[in-house]
């Protein structure tokens, strides 16, 4: 009993004095890093950008409010992300923690030269998380967070986890987390991307990156030539292509969208289509996955065949012309415009893919149920067949919803 009485009392101590805080700070001993902008330097070196969170300015309101900045932002130029740290730490004499750190913005420069030893900290050092986002910036990442002034948000760091979160409300751009990305770096088939961000110019004039693919009105862009006029300059659109761990090409927000659909992360999205009946007319529809994209992947005498079925629902928006499409003897010209529409697109894409080489859709995830095991797939070089797949694209269209008009009238004269 005596002894039981011993050990219990050594494991209660032992208890105590394992529990505390010896490493924690005060708030005040503590520089808050919201986002980190990373873009390549002289003699091999980084520019490394810090977003630092000021307590006091956030506490009275910050520049809305209390009149004082928000952010603090510092850059460092060092040999390495680690050594960075260590610099900011001397410069603004606080601990550095980047534990709140939302987004990691690599320049585009530095993404093409590869990001092998920015991935290999950033999913090592305990501070870092795998939900964090990545995002590659056309131009220079010290540019896009300099520029980024958001209206409705006070911090910029909150502006890029809201943007990033509601990707899905038009497919233009995908969410892209560092632990998504880590994955495809080391799959055996598949392609890591990321989404692509910039700044836009005011000057209200786009430059539009491809022509509209018709019967869809839209052109493609890439952030940093969409037309704008006052507001944030900052953007999202399009994807960022990487084979390996460089960065080889990019999709405009068009061609993403189609990425988007045969992923599977499409909840909805509106589309401008010409009127089959007048082309000088538009129409106007809010589209969404009728259900998961059907893959089929298969080797034929080492030749890959990818066998795709897409159900796509409308709802009618507008009908510019006036024409009764809700009529059930003319639904199916809507259907299949749309169909065309998204046919095209999405060929346009793949074949994109083909000639980078780079299957961003992942469909070799399609041929493993189809191989014994793991080594087996690695020896089929999925990446090296991707560019030879034959692929077979069918898209149904159906319109589900009129909006809230069941027939449409001409406008009298």
């Amino acid at each position: 009993m005596f002894h039981r009485v011993k050990l219990l009392s050594a494991l209660l101590l032992f208890c105590l004095l394992m529990s505390g805080c010896n490493g924690a700070r005060e708030t005040d001993a503590v520089a808050y890093v919201l986002a980190v902008g990373v873009d390549a330097a002289a003699d091999n070196q980084l520019n490394v950008t810090y977003l630092i969170a000021i307590p006091r300015a956030l506490g009275s309101g910050g520049e809305s409010g209390g009149g004082e900045k928000v952010v603090e932002k510092v850059t460092v130029k060092a040999p390495s992300l680690v050594e960075a740290q260590t610099l900011l730490n001397a410069s603004v004499g606080r601990a550095p923690n980047l534990s709140h750190v939302k987004i990691w913005v690599v320049g585009e420069k530095l993404a093409r030269q590869g990001l092998a030893n920015l991935i290999g900290p950033l999913t090592r050092f305990r501070e870092f998380r795998g939900s964090m986002y990545l995002v590659v910036a056309r131009g220079t990442a010290k540019e896009f967070i300099d520029m980024n002034n958001p209206e409705l948000e006070l911090l910029p760091s909150r502006w890029a986890e809201g943007v990033l979160g509601i990707s899905s409300e038009s497919g233009y751009y995908l969410s892209s987390q560092l632990h998504d990305f880590y994955v495809r770096l080391k799959e055996p088939g598949g392609a890591p991307c990321t989404v692509l961000a910039g700044i836009n110019p005011d000057t209200g004039k786009d430059k539009p990156s491809a022509a509209p693919t018709l019967p869809d009105r839209a052109p493609g862009y890439l952030p940093g030539d969409i037309a704008r006029e006052g507001g944030n300059p900052a953007a999202l659109a399009g994807t960022a292509i990487f084979k390996g761990d460089k960065m080889i090409g990019m999709l405009t927000n068009v061609e993403t969208r189609m990425l988007a659909i045969l992923m599977g992360n499409f909840p909805k999205g509106f589309l401008t289509l010409a009127d089959p009946r007048v082309p000088e007319q538009n129409i106007y529809l809010l589209m969404r996955l009728g259900s998961a994209p059907k893959i089929e992947v298969s080797l034929i005498d080492d030749v890959p065949e990818i066998n795709i079925e897409v159900l796509i629902e409308c709802e009618l928006s507008s009908i510019s012309s006036g024409t009764n499409y809700e009529a059930d003897e003319l639904r199916p010209e809507i259907e299949q415009q749309v169909s065309k529409a998204i046919s095209l697109e999405m060929k346009n894409m793949l074949v994109k893919t083909q000639e980078l080489e780079a299957d961003v859709v992942n469909f070799g995830k399609y041929l493993r149920p189809k191989v014994k095991n793991y080594d087996e797939f690695s020896a089929i070089d999925w990446n090296r067949l991707y560019p030879q797949a034959k692929i077979h694209i069918k898209v149904d269209a159906k319109l589900r919803r009129t909006g809230l008009m069941y027939k449409t009238m001409p406008i009298r004269e």
